[in-house]
């Protein structure tokens, strides 16, 4: 039965996202159309009872093949869990696909989809944690972390067996990699829609990601070998500078290694797109993308706190969670009963993701009049800034980077300051120019000029198949025959 389930599960799902997507379709062939049809409106709540049955059998197969053993109402909470996660997730993805793709609808329709929007967020979290809660009991601790594939087989990993040569080498995928992954492509899903809002086009930001992604990865390698250069001894073997599929990654370095890269593409190659307005869009997206990515350390059982008494506080913990703080990475053992290290994870991915919001959304709206382009980007310097600095002191010592792990304070000062600085440029100039645009061109006049490029280079390779084929034909090694010389009269 449990394959039943999950198939059974897995089609529900696709019917739920196929019963969107065709009516937004078919919404948008009807020019001059603004609101939903009770049809439409039918479709859209019935995908929802799709997804959430969905959640239901996709957990129940969950159950079946892990053969969880769990008291009837852990299993409760568990389904319950994961069937309103599935609806309110998908009400989420739902309602952000009608928020950005459909711009036009009514007033009152607006608002009931912005209602989904924004309302299934905390429903979201708080039905996921009731899930987890459920599951909590049968889990085993320390979690999977990713698997290793070798000459011995294949290898689950948990930050308990990673330094077993003979499990952790060959091919390996850890979930801290996956959840970076994921993080960009949210950061580019969302800055993209918004796009879109301006420009009617997807797809401006995608050669951007290209760039910026492995420019962020550099950054952040580059910036953790230069605050543990001595910690780590990278000056007497240099050879594991290079070595990043080891770790070694931080956060602060690679946002900067990021916006470098995207920034310096946008200048060279979108010059219709005034940067101040990219920047204002893409850079507070990035606080999603880190919140996002912490939860790569919970798996992984790093970069967290101090160790306290469970009972100090810290009971609101979802079991899940405390179970994997009570395991120590840095010594391979548990810690006491009772006690965990704080989850400094948790807490920063909550402030990000408020950060984003609070960034994205308030700021612009208390801020409207003679609000400069490029301002808003320099609020994420600040707001990251502050949360590095207040939760640097916080840290584990054996996470620490450099010489008392100032490396990572000094670092968030200047954070703070660049973004203050930006802010107050941005806004002077702004002023001084007369909010005149930094843009050059239009995307209508690059699309023409890419047209002419690829209409030129199509003529080309059509001239010189043509060239190719009028040319005298030769067997090879025989001499191509001469013209006959002229008869003499």
């Amino acid at each position: 039965m449990k394959y039943a389930f999950l198939i059974l599960g897995i089609l529900l799902l696709a019917f739920g996202v196929y019963g969107v997507i065709k009516n937004v379709r078919e919404y948008r062939k009807e020019k001059g159309k603004n609101e939903f049809s009770r049809k439409q409106g039918y479709w859209f709540l019935g995908s929802a009872a799709a997804y959430a049955a969905a959640g239901f059998f996709i957990q129940l197969s969950i159950h079946s093949f892990a053969s969880f053993e769990l008291t009837a109402g852990a299993a409760a909470m568990s389904l319950i869990g994961a069937t309103l996660f599935s609806l309110f997730f998908g009400t989420l993805w739902s309602a952000f696909y009608l928020r950005f793709y459909l711009p036009n609808l009514t007033e009152k329709q607006m608002k009931a989809v912005k209602l989904c929007l924004y309302g299934s967020i905390p429903l979201a979290v708080f039905s996921f944690l009731l899930m987890g809660e459920g599951v909590g009991p049968a889990l085993t601790y320390p979690l999977v972390c990713g698997f290793s594939i070798n000459g011995t087989g294949w290898h689950w990993l948990t930050a308990a067996n990673l330094s077993d040569p003979a499990i952790n080498g060959g091919f390996s995928v850890r979930w801290y990699g996956v959840i970076i992954v994921f993080g960009a492509l949210v950061c580019y899903w969302v800055s993209d829609h918004k796009f879109y809002q301006k420009y009617g086009k997807h797809g401006i930001l995608e050669t951007c990601l290209l760039f910026a992604f492995p420019g962020g990865i550099l950054g952040a390698r580059i910036w953790y070998v230069v605050g543990n250069w001595e910690r780590e001894g990278f000056g007497s073997n240099f050879s594991e500078v290079f070595r990043i599929w080891d770790g070694g990654l931080t956060i602060l370095g690679g946002a900067v290694g990021g916006i470098l890269a995207g920034v310096t593409y946008m200048l060279l190659r979108r010059k219709w797109v005034d940067i101040r307005y990219a920047m204002d869009v893409i850079i507070p997206t990035i606080l999603l993308g880190q919140a996002i990515g912490r939860w790569g350390n919970f798996f992984n059982n790093e970069v967290y706190g101090q160790t306290v008494a469970l009972a100090d506080g810290w009971s609101w913990l979802p079991s899940w969670i405390s179970g994997q703080m009570h395991f120590d990475g840095a010594t391979r053992a548990f810690l006491p009963e009772g006690m965990i290290n704080v989850p400094l994870f948790l807490i920063e991915s909550m402030l990000n993701i408020a950060g984003y919001f609070l960034i994205a959304y308030l700021i612009p709206h208390l801020w409207k009049k003679n609000r400069g382009l490029g301002v808003i980007s320099g609020f994420y310097l600040v707001w990251y800034g502050t949360v590095r600095i207040i939760m640097e002191p916080l840290r584990n010592p054996s996470y620490q980077m450099g010489v008392n792990n100032m490396w990572s304070v000094w670092n968030s000062l200047v954070y703070i300051i660049l973004g203050v600085v930006m802010i107050a440029l941005f806004q002077i100039l702004w002023v001084v120019q007369g909010g005149k645009t930094w843009a050059r061109g239009s995307l209508e006049a690059a699309e023409e000029k890419a047209a002419k490029k690829e209409t030129v280079g199509r003529k080309s390779v059509e001239s010189a198949k043509k060239d190719v084929l009028s040319a005298p034909k030769t067997i090879i090694g025989e001499q191509p025959e001469s013209p006959e010389p002229p008869k003499e009269e």
